[in-house]
Parts: C-alpha cells; structure tokens; sequence
C-alpha cells in the first residue's frame, strides 16, 4: 500500500522531470552539434527517474567500456532499464527507439534534435533508411544502445533477440558489448505504474568483436551475446535464492 501511495507523487514528478530537462535540451541543442549536452541533459533527467523511483542503480565492469564506438546490447523488462543505462553507464550513445515515441510532446522533440533513431517496422524503405543513419552515427564514432528482445520481458525471463543491432555493429565494423540489467522489473513491472524501492544492476562484460561474421554465422555472435546474459541473469536468481533460503535458516 505504501509503494501505491508512493507512486502517486513519483509518476507526476516523472512528467516535471520530462518536461524541463526536454525543454533544456532543445535549447541547448541550438549549439550542441555533436549532441554532447544533451546527452548530459538525458543523463541528469534519468538519474532523476532512478532516484525518485527508489531505485539505486549499481554498475559492474565500467572498465569494459571500449573506448571505441560499439552496439550496446541489453535486456529489457522494465520501463526503468532506459534510466539504468543513461543515467549511470558512462558512455555518450544514441538510441533506437520505436518510432511512436517520437511523436510524444517533449520527449519525442529531444530524441529527434539529439539524433536518435527511430525504428518504423511497418514501412520497409523508412526502415532501411533509419538502419544506415545508425550505421553511419556508429562510424562517426557514437555508440548505440539496443534492446534485442524488441520488447519488455514480462517476468524478467530472458526472450528470443533479434538480429538488427547485430547487423548494425557487423555493418559499421564495430563490438558488441552485452550488459545484463538485473532487478529493473522488480523496482516497475512491465504495464504497472506502481513503483517498488530497490537495486538495479548494470554488468557490462567484455566487448564481443564482430570481425570475421558473416550474415551465416552472424546468428552464433548473436547466441554467444545471448548466452553471456543469460548466465547473469541465472547467476544473479540463484544468488537471491540462496539468500532467502538463508533468511528462512
């Protein structure tokens, strides 16, 4: 009862927050051509998010941050794992985000003049379009950020991925890094407004290099990704496990 009555103060909080760090950001962008000042904006605004919500973000393995542009690739299962991976991963990246986001007042105005990328999935020219604007910000030397699942993860089950962040970082020459983020659906269930205090952790492992795949044997680069956070997310349950089995003892 008492995280219900919480998020009856967090949630419009959340919209002040939206609301003045988007307007920042526009103006800032008047002279930010490399949109560093807006990532900071974004950054600061996610923070915000993280800390209202109650949620202490914990990042492990910042040294395997390349220090190369590199295709990000995270789960998905809560609408805080944005506010994870901007606010605390230090890193200045893009985003490819489904393309109705763009069209929400102030949100959808910082995505568009900050330069991330929309994903239209019923328009295949638009599409195909947007995937070498990506291609192009990753060879300029701007990482991206991707959530392979394609969308929120229910249970925090771990769900098939798709091949298009993989096809970006083949494409422009550059790493994978997998991050795992462990705890965000418990802190907001996927289609829940109500917000619950705890920690999310951020593990960045090793940067994978996509040199020598081909579009054959892209789908082991994908697996070998796919299997890095799998095992840390099974690490981390049977952690939690045995640490409750300790609190029953």
């Amino acid at each position: 009862m008492l995280d219900v009555l919480r998020s009856f103060y967090i949630i419009p909080l959340i919209y002040l927050y939206t609301i003045v760090m988007a307007s920042l950001s526009l103006v800032l962008s008047l002279r930010d051509p490399d949109g560093t000042r807006q990532h900071w904006c974004a950054r600061m605004w996610c923070r915000l998010i993280a800390g209202t919500a109650g949620a202490r973000v914990r990042v492990i393995g910042r040294e395997n941050v390349p220090q190369q542009a590199a295709v990000f690739v995270a789960n998905h299962s809560s609408y805080l794992d944005i506010p994870a991976i901007w606010g605390y991963v230090p890193v200045q990246f893009r985003i490819m985000a489904k393309r109705s986001l763009f069209y929400v007042p102030f949100m959808g105005w910082f995505l568009s003049r900050a330069g991330h990328i929309p994903v239209d999935r019923e328009n295949s020219r638009a599409a195909l379009a947007n995937i070498n604007r990506a291609a192009d910000k990753l060879r300029a030397g701007c990482s991206l950020v991707v959530f392979p699942e394609g969308h929120r993860s229910v249970d925090g089950v771990l769900q098939d991925f798709k091949n298009g962040g993989f096809k970006l970082a083949q494409k422009a020459h550059v790493p994978v890094v997998p991050v795992t983020i462990i705890g965000s659906h418990r802190v907001l269930k996927k289609d829940s407004l109500v917000f619950h205090a705890g920690e999310i952790t951020v593990i960045i492992d090793p940067p994978l290099s996509t040199a020598g795949y081909t579009s054959r044997t892209l789908p082991d680069l994908m697996q070998q990704t796919r299997s890095i956070i799998a095992r840390r997310l099974a690490d981390s349950a049977l952690s939690a496990e045995k640490t409750y089995e300790l609190q029953k003892v």
